[in-house]
């Protein structure tokens, strides 16, 4: 791949994607196991915390905490002055804070349902979303400050994919035996320390990512310019149901492994694996597309692969004389390759929404859209982990009755198709040029 932008050496490529391992060693062991250590099977003989609904709703509530925040936490990170910069600091010091609360997430304070668990989960998982955040929304906001072409946003976005897309494969083969062997609280340990080791590695990459701040605003100000601007609101509504389909499935995967496939918890790890390993595999094609066909098009044709192959996964198991691994790898393989192209091409399409937004303001407001992204990322995990606990309960998820597990790939679809639907709308170029052409707007 050619790096066009004289300062995007290769060297500076992989440092800056080390935070990306990290964040989503970290994000992938949380999401995935969460919910299934605080309400595991009823007859997986393990302790049940408290009930998956309630983990449901109390998640919702720490999600849309988080949600709440990402956009102010994205202005601070635009306007802060410091010795460091404006987005290093946010990877030095909430770093450790994440790493910890990794850890503590493990630890309910009494081994049964009660209501000390409800709040223990409540103010952890609270303090975890929000460090989190406090890291991961300015590490987002350098990629366009680092590539200023569109292309290359790409090519820097496939590399932080690829970092990230290892992150989880790394979090999803450790985790997995780790839980299942050594238990969850040393699952924690390990990934808090290897995720606190890759961000703070990437501090070296970003060293001299500075770019004009133009006339500074207030963070309401900001925030309402922000959401007065139509075209981030496509991405954002249609980001936002992406993401709900998105954490289902890493929630849903134990369960079907264990309840529709039948195999073992630190199986879970295998299908995560090939989840993962052919996201990074894929990769480099959807760059190569980019070069051919508008951004636009191919995040429509990812979410449209995405949605029938969810919808299908629903069959798993029901088709006779198919070893039902076979059938299950059948819907995880292209559904894997769909999404690994949607995420290169939404980070990178993000700098084309940050672009316009300066042609309107004359300001660089990285952060603040990512901030804004994250709220709708936020908001989609939110609801996903609101709905799947539902459906769990409601349609059943046991070896004899998985149907609730079934079910939530169909909700999946519907979602991703919801999102295709807002999307239609989406009018901005992959050049700030073609972006005045397409919405009529002067040089001027």
């Amino acid at each position: 791949m050619s790096i066009k932008n004289r300062k995007l050496t290769l060297g500076r490529i992989l440092l800056y994607s080390a935070a990306s391992a990290g964040l989503n060693i970290m994000s992938i062991t949380v999401s995935t196991w969460i919910l299934y250590f605080y309400a595991p099977p009823p007859d997986s003989g393990r302790i049940q915390y408290l009930p998956a609904a309630v983990v449901g709703v109390l998640l919702t509530i720490g999600s849309f905490w988080d949600a709440a925040v990402d956009p102010f936490i994205g202005h601070w990170s635009d306007t802060l002055k410091s010795r460091w910069g404006r987005r290093r600091p946010f990877l030095m010091f909430a770093t450790p804070v994440a790493a910890l609360m990794l850890v503590l997430i493990w630890t309910p304070p009494t081994a049964g349902i009660s209501t000390l668990n409800a709040v223990y989960f409540t103010l952890v998982t609270i303090a975890y979303f929000t460090a989190f955040s406090l890291v991961g929304i300015p590490y987002d906001g350098t990629l366009p400050e680092i590539a200023p072409d569109s292309h290359d946003r790409v090519v820097l976005s496939y590399w932080k994919n690829l970092f990230g897309i290892i992150g989880v494969l790394i979090g999803s083969l450790v985790a997995a035996p780790l839980f299942e062997s050594i238990g969850p609280v040393a699952m924690g340990v390990v990934v808090g320390v290897v995720g606190l080791g890759t961000i703070w590695l990437s501090l070296l990459g970003l060293r001299g990512v500075e770019r004009p701040l133009g006339e500074s605003i207030g963070a309401l100000e900001g925030l309402q310019i922000t959401l007065r601007n139509r075209q981030f609101i496509i991405v954002f509504a249609s980001t936002l149901f992406v993401h709900l389909a998105y954490q289902m499935l890493l929630a849903n995967l134990p369960y079907f492994v264990t309840l529709v496939i039948g195999k073992s918890e630190a199986d879970v790890g295998i299908f995560q694996g090939v989840l993962i390993l052919l996201m990074a595999i894929i990769g480099p094609l959807w760059a190569w597309l980019d070069k051919r066909t508008s951004q636009r098009q191919l995040l429509t044709i990812a979410m449209l692969g995405m949605a029938l192959f969810s919808a299908l996964t629903f069959a798993v198991g029901m088709i006779p004389g198919i070893p039902l691994m076979v059938q299950g790898l059948a819907t995880l393989v292209p559904t894997a390759c769909f999404l690994g192209g949607y995420f290169v091409i939404i980070y990178a399409m993000m700098g084309n929404v940050v672009d316009y937004d300066e042609i309107l303001t004359r300001r660089r407001r990285e952060a603040i859209y990512y901030g804004a992204f994250s709220f709708a990322n936020g908001l989609g995990i939110s609801v996903g982990t609101f709905i799947l606990p539902l459906l769990l309960e409601w349609l059943g998820y046991t070896h004899e009755n998985p149907l609730g597990v079934r079910a939530a790939f169909l909700a999946m679809a519907a979602s991703i198709l919801i999102g295709v639907w807002i999307f239609r709308e989406y009018r901005l170029g992959d050049t700030p040029d073609e972006t005045r052409r397409n919405l009529g707007l002067s040089e001027a």
